[in-house]
């Protein structure tokens, strides 16, 4: 079954956030702190949001990491509980202005 989730992010609200460390370190791995810049952090934000809202359940931030490929592609990498769910993904972030925006699209077992 394929399933999709969408998630739209304001990076003015993500600056907001970046002097809240609770807050980076309960959603964020260390990896994807970098750059820490509000653009950055509030694609990967929307791309985790976009992932719970296809696999229908709720956040559990640090059970995936949004990861690039060689090629500079984002791909997830996803904790066992959710790699037994999932057969394939597909994730893309976009930035423009003062949105950043993520879809992804899963193929469930």
């Amino acid at each position: 079954m394929l399933k999709a989730g969408i998630d739209l992010v304001f990076i003015p609200k993500m600056q907001d956030m970046l002097a809240d460390h609770t807050f980076l370190q309960k959603v964020f791995h260390e990896g994807e702190r970098m750059p820490a810049t509000a653009e950055h952090l509030a694609g990967v934000y929307a791309a985790k949001e976009a992932f719970f809202k296809a696999i229908s359940t709720d956040p559990a931030w640090l059970s995936i990491e949004i990861k690039k490929m060689p090629n500079g592609e984002p791909c997830l990498s996803l904790a066992p509980v959710f790699a037994e769910q999932v057969k394939k993904a597909s994730v893309s972030i976009s930035h423009d202005n003062d949105y950043a925006i993520a879809q992804v699209i899963l193929e469930t077992t």
